[in-house]
């Protein structure tokens, strides 16, 4: 079930939360990155700041000019604050937005920090509006729990686990998109949208028979969502007790 797909998420330690590298700390990322080109290795790395990540897109640029940088399927993970300048810069690359429900649990500090801005973070429709590959995750265990339907439910209704509201409707997705985002979205960035991520023949047997109906039931019920039956590959890996034949 495991499989090296490439570097990430942090290859070198001066250019963590680092908003301002300087040229010693480019320098040594830049070496690592156009190795990882050149062998053709997909890269993802942890940014924070959108003010600051055209330190790491300009090296991208770099070595972009060198070896594409869209057959690699690099990306970008966390940037709840980024712009469209910087999406754009992202969509011109082929680069994508790994993108995380960190702010369930951090959301309250953040809107303390950038106030009415949180409104748009993370800017999960403009994201897709500018074609942007995006990916949803978790990032699990560290910030937030691995519940995917946590995670759904907050990519729906931008609150955060004390109740507090913070990303607007402006850019907030759909149910589909978010379960789209959640599951064929993420398979991308590992090259497996071909082999999994959406019912179709020719695909893995991916599933999960849940107790409820994510695209009907009320948001605040979404998070609570727990799986009946699931199968992986084919193969059942869980079952309830009203599926227990099926193990």
């Amino acid at each position: 079930m495991l499989r090296f797909n490439g570097l990430g998420e942090r290859i070198t330690g001066a250019m963590y939360n680092n908003n301002a590298p300087d040229a010693a700390a480019k320098d040594k990322f830049r070496e690592i990155i156009r190795w990882a080109a050149k062998q053709g290795l997909t890269v993802t790395i942890h940014w924070q700041e959108d003010k600051s990540v055209h330190h790491l897109l300009d090296l991208y640029d770099e070595v972009n000019k060198e070896t594409p940088l869209a057959p690699l399927r690099w990306s970008i993970a966390h940037l709840d604050n980024t712009s469209p300048q910087t999406l754009a810069r992202m969509k011109a690359l082929g680069v994508g937005w790994t993108m995380q429900d960190a702010m369930y649990l951090g959301g309250d500090r953040i809107v303390a920090q950038a106030g009415e801005a949180a409104r748009s973070m993370p800017p999960i429709a403009t994201a897709l509006r500018m074609g942007v590959h995006v990916g949803a995750g978790t990032d699990a265990h560290r910030v937030a729990s691995y519940n995917p339907f946590v995670a759904l439910q907050w990519m729906l209704d931008g609150k955060t686990v004390g109740g507090l509201s913070t990303r607007g409707p402006d850019e907030t997705p759909s149910r589909e998109d978010a379960l789209r985002l959640y599951t064929v979205g993420s398979a991308w960035f590992c090259f497996d949208e071909t082999r999994r991520g959406t019912l179709e023949t020719g695909k893995f047997a991916d599933f999960a028979i849940l107790d409820r109906d994510f695209l009907s039931v009320p948001v605040e019920q979404i998070g609570a969502t727990s799986s009946l039956l699931t199968v992986v590959g084919g193969k059942v890996v869980y079952a309830a007790d009203a599926f227990s034949s099926a193990k």
